[in-house]
């Protein structure tokens, strides 16, 4: 027979199980409109909302009954996979491939799994439920759901009971404003903040078979996708592409970490600066980037806690670290769907 310290929850599941999505968005520090975007947009007007206001995705509307219809949420990596599913391409001393930036933002709607569903919570679901569709389902934002006062002396009593009407409060919940709140609350997580980084790389691929094929996984898991200085820009977001990772290593010729580039980096892309693709990726971060030098990639040894990386990616506002050896060359890499995926088991 099982006691009762072995059947009863850890540290930090039974803090969660007290906690919502309201609680994590209570605790954001700063709270702006939301950005959204209508389907009828072009993509290149997508590219460039995305890099006007700092954000990573664009929840997308069309008009229905004179009500605003969200359909999906764009990211930067829809951006990217669609690209390649479109045969996009990028060469030197060519005319640029500018139809894929004036069609409407419609054609992404569906062309990645991610976009295929838009995915919705309210405010008052559980964080373990929360976090079941951060990892499992491999979300990184939710639109936030509102239930709206019924008047009974409109509706059908029992339809309304049937199917509570509800309707998006304009606010999303991510990956990192989840990050940021479990390190606010470091001190009820108990023992997991003390997992090694070696143990967290690459947690969240067991739950990517329906994403990934195995083959994909399991190279990303031993070995992070990466490129050497010498490459081009476009050769970074082709092997992002092709090896189904969000971000790619840029070492040097010993292999040390150098810099890195994600898929955020092709914010603002326009017909002028499809050709700056052609340059080499060091070149270019440093013009998208607008910075002398090329921001850090934040990184971490094998042995760092949990704990460390919480406090590293929230600091640097980063969204991922890189696990690198003695010589700082990258052995894998932690993502935030890695640290929210251990808490979900």
């Amino acid at each position: 027979m099982a006691s009762a310290a072995s059947t009863s929850p850890s540290q930090h599941a039974a803090f969660l199980a007290t906690q919502t999505v309201a609680d994590v968005l209570k605790a954001k520090t700063t709270e702006h409109p939301l950005i959204d975007i209508h389907v009828s947009a072009t993509v290149e007007k997508v590219f460039e909302t995305l890099l006007s206001n700092d954000i990573l995705s664009v929840p997308v509307y069309r008009i229905f009954n004179n009500v605003k219809d969200y359909v999906a949420i764009i990211d930067t990596y829809d951006l990217l996979s669609s690209m390649a599913e479109r045969g996009f391409e990028v060469e030197s001393g060519s005319s640029p491939d500018t139809e894929f930036l004036s069609m409407p933002v419609a054609i992404l709607v569906g062309m990645t799994k991610s976009s295929s569903k838009l995915w919705t919570c309210l405010s008052s679901l559980p964080l373990p439920q929360l976090f079941e569709l951060f990892t499992k389902h491999r979300v990184h934002r939710i639109l936030v759901l509102e239930e709206i006062p019924v008047r009974w002396d409109e509706v059908d009593q029992e339809e309304a009971e049937a199917k509570p009407r509800q309707q998006p409060n304009g606010r999303l919940v991510s990956q990192t404003d989840v990050i940021r709140f479990l390190l606010e609350h470091n001190h009820q997580l108990g023992s997991i903040l003390d997992t090694t980084a070696e143990q967290t790389a690459g947690h969240a691929l067991r739950y990517a078979q329906e994403y990934l094929d195995t083959a994909a996984a399991v190279q990303l898991k031993q070995t992070p996708a990466s490129i050497t200085i010498n490459c081009v820009a476009w050769t970074a977001l082709q092997t992002m592409s092709t090896s189904q990772a969000s971000c790619v290593a840029i070492v040097d010729s010993n292999g040390a970490l150098v810099a890195e580039m994600s898929a955020a980096d092709l914010r603002g892309l326009n017909p002028d600066r499809i050709q700056d693709l052609n340059r080499p990726v060091l070149v270019y971060l440093k013009t998208c980037q607008g910075k002398g030098n090329v921001k850090q990639p934040l990184s971490c040894r094998t042995k760092f806690t949990l704990g460390q990386v919480l406090s590293g990616l929230v600091r640097s506002h980063g969204h991922r670290s890189w696990l690198v050896d003695e010589e700082n060359r990258p052995i894998g890499c932690i993502t935030l769907s890695d640290v929210l995926s251990l808490f979900s088991e």
